[in-house]
Order: C-alpha cells, then sequence, then structure tokens
C-alpha cells in the first residue's frame, strides 16, 4: 500500500462528491494523491531568505566568529534536513575561508560547514538534525564565518538561503508528528483507492483528521538577524564600505515587511496562528515596540540577550496595499508610531565605527525578528 505523490496529478473536483452522483475512483484517488504531496512538500519554502549590502557582512578572524541568528519554523519530524544556500565573494585569494551553521531544535543539535574558495561564489550544503521527542515547532539557526588570517583572505556574504527538504515519494508509511505529539499525520495509500477497492470510512476520517493537522503547519512570513560581529583588516576605513545592521532601527519602518495569510475561518481556528519571535537585549524595567498594531511587551532583565514569542492578532484594516489585494494577505510590519521613533535606535544612537558589535550594554536593542504563521 505505496504511499506515493505525483505532483503532475490533477486535484479532485470538489463537485464530483456531492449526494446523489456516484463516486468515480479517480476523485479518492486525487484526494490521497494531494494529501501525501501537501504532508511531503507542504510550508517546504524558503524559511530564510536575507541579502546584505556589498561589504558589511565581512571577517577577518582565523577562527569561527558568530555574526547572524534567526528563529525558524519547523514543518515536521520526518522532515529533518536543513538545505542552505550562500552567495559570497573573497577579499583575496584562499580555500581556506569557511562559513559553519548550528541548528538546535530543543535541547538537540547538528552544524553545517561549508567551504568559501575563491574560486566560486557560490556555496551550498544540507545537513540533518535527529528531532527531538518533545513537542517541538521552531529551531534556531546561528551563522559563523571565518577568514583565512594566514592568506590575508577574507569572506564577504552577500546572501543567505535555508529551506527544509520536501520528503521524496513514496513518504514513510506509519504516522508522522507534525509539532504535538497529539498531532499526527497518516499517510494515503493511493494503492487503496484504485478501481474496484473498498471505500473505507476509515480513510475519509484520515483525510479530515490530516487536513486538520496541517492547517496548524506554520511558514516563516518574515525572517531576519542583524550582522553583530562585522570586522575587516583589508577594507579599514569608511570610503571602504558601509556599516552593518547591528539592531532593528527607526530606519525599519514600514520598509522590511511580511505578508501573512488570514484565510475563511481564520478567526475561529484555536490552534497557534501567527507568532513574533523577537532576540533582543533587556532593559531594566522592560520596552514596548509596535508591530502590524500589536504592542511588543520585552521583559528580559537589563544585559540579557534572550528570544520572546509574542501570540499577534491580525488588525483587519492593515489590509496589504502591495499585490493583489482581493486576497486576505496583510501587511506586516513595524508601525509609523511615536512609541517607536522613541524606543527603537535612530542613526543618532549608533557607534562612530565603522565595523559597530553588539554588547551587553546595548539594553532594549532588537537583534532579530521572524514573523511565523499558518
Amino acid at each position: 500500500m505505496s504511499n506515493t505523490y505525483d505532483s503532475t496529478t490533477i486535484l479532485a473536483d470538489p463537485s464530483s462528491t456531492v449526494a446523489s452522483k456516484n463516486v468515480d475512483f479517480q476523485t479518492p484517488q486525487r484526494i490521497a494523491n494531494g494529501v501525501n504531496y501537501a504532508i511531503a512538500t507542504g510550508s517546504c519554502y524558503n524559511v530564510l531568505s536575507q541579502s546584505y549590502s556589498d561589504k558589511v557582512f565581512i571577517q577577518d578572524s582565523g577562527f569561527f566568529t558568530e555574526m547572524s541568528q534567526w528563529r525558524i519554523p519547523l514543518v515536521s519530524d520526518d522532515h529533518n534536513t536543513l538545505e542552505t544556500v550562500i552567495h559570497y565573494d573573497i577579499l583575496g585569494s584562499s580555500t581556506a575561508c569557511k562559513a559553519k551553521f548550528t541548528l538546535e531544535v530543543g535541547a538537540v543539535s547538528a552544524n553545517l560547514q561549508l567551504d568559501l574558495p575563491s574560486t566560486a561564489e557560490i556555496a551550498s550544503g544540507s545537513f540533518s538534525i535527529a528531532m527531538p521527542s518533545s513537542s517541538e515547532y521552531y529551531a534556531t539557526l546561528t551563522m559563523y564565518t571565518r577568514a583565512d588570517s594566514a592568506a590575508s583572505a577574507e569572506p564577504i556574504i552577500k546572501c543567505v538561503m535555508a529551506r527544509w527538504m520536501t520528503i521524496s515519494s513514496p513518504v514513510p508509511a506509519g504516522t508522522i508528528k507534525q509539532y504535538e505529539t497529539t498531532d499526527l499525520l497518516t499517510p494515503m495509500g493511493t494503492t487503496r483507492a484504485n478501481s474496484s477497492n473498498a471505500f473505507t470510512s476509515r480513510y475519509a476520517h484520515n483525510v479530515i483528521d490530516n487536513i486538520t493537522v496541517l492547517r496548524k503547519r506554520l511558514r516563516s512570513y518574515l525572517t531576519w538577524s542583524n550582522v553583530y560581529n562585522s570586522s575587516s583588516s583589508l577594507l579599514p576605513n569608511a570610503e571602504d564600505s558601509a556599516s552593518p545592521e547591528v539592531y532593528m532601527s527607526v530606519g525599519h519602518t514600514r520598509i522590511m515587511a511580511g505578508y501573512p495569510l488570514a484565510p475563511t475561518g481564520y478567526d475561529e481556528l484555536t490552534h497557534r496562528k501567527l507568532e513574533l519571535h523577537v532576540r533582543s537585549i533587556g532593559i531594566s524595567g522592560g520596552f514596548e515596540f509596535d508591530f502590524f498594531g500589536n504592542t511588543i511587551s520585552i521583559s528580559a532583565g537589563a544585559g540579557v540577550v534572550s528570544w520572546t514569542i509574542h501570540t499577534l492578532n491580525i488588525d483587519y484594516e492593515k489590509l496589504s496595499r502591495r499585490g493583489d489585494i482581493t486576497l486576505p494577505y496583510y501587511d506586516a510590519s513595524l508601525d509609523n508610531t511615536e512609541q517607536n521613533m522613541s524606543t527603537l535606535p535612530s542613526y543618532l544612537d549608533f557607534p562612530n565605527v565603522l565595523y559597530p558589535t553588539v554588547n551587553n550594554s546595548s539594553h532594549g536593542t532588537i537583534l532579530s525578528l521572524t514573523l511565523m504563521g499558518i
């Protein structure tokens, strides 16, 4: 009973299942294919796509140096292989410059190291992680880079991409845990829906249960991290390079945005729907900022670097003004409010150095931000 899927199979016709009509075997067969396809490939989009101005994501240390950190949603326990792609340049000539990723899910971690030779400009690789038995729905991805100090060669990162790999057909037999231990997906045996086979009630129950669980699957709508340890011996002067973004600032207002979808029935859903994950440096008494019509309160203590999670309500007045406005996508971004103007750093607050670094005395600042939702 193969749990296969074919991306070219025609979708089932909803009108073929109405009362008084004979059920042709092709309809349940197409439904089974569609469910398996959704289980295997749903939400396997980019969880990270970030690009940088030229010569700002740069490193001259001969040791791996932490540069950025992101929060990304998971897909399921069986989607455990993350593909990464880097577009880069090398100042100088070397085969020893490198990048490294560390992926953490709960108490489990995995690492990937990529060579960045000066003879190329694209580096890619994938690595797998053993998903923990605990209920997890997100991972933390940290990036490091290393220069070839002996050859005076420095890596410059231009763009970073990451995505979870799809499950190849056929989908493995047995149930698949999505996030919670109770959120189980059951791949469909497509041969059971062949002509002249019995149409069981269990088939219909599995279809409904799978759709219910799949509606909880998350995707990344906005993923951003600062670059907090740039350094260059080859480009030491202000005319050589721009400065990296070390904090989320007033300048990001209405520029950096995600577009969450609120389909029919969104308000009636009782599970996790839309969250903002924020990495920040705490300040005594906490601080607040406004995002997508929601006031985000950060209560971490002074100098404490931590991730916090905030449930968002959709402001239906913020119907997207970009793209097709007839669809229920909403423009989620930093709000142009007095609170943001006073809380978020402006250009007057940044260190007067070419390559500023983050330290724990930078109280009340945002280092990374991810908007994830269904």
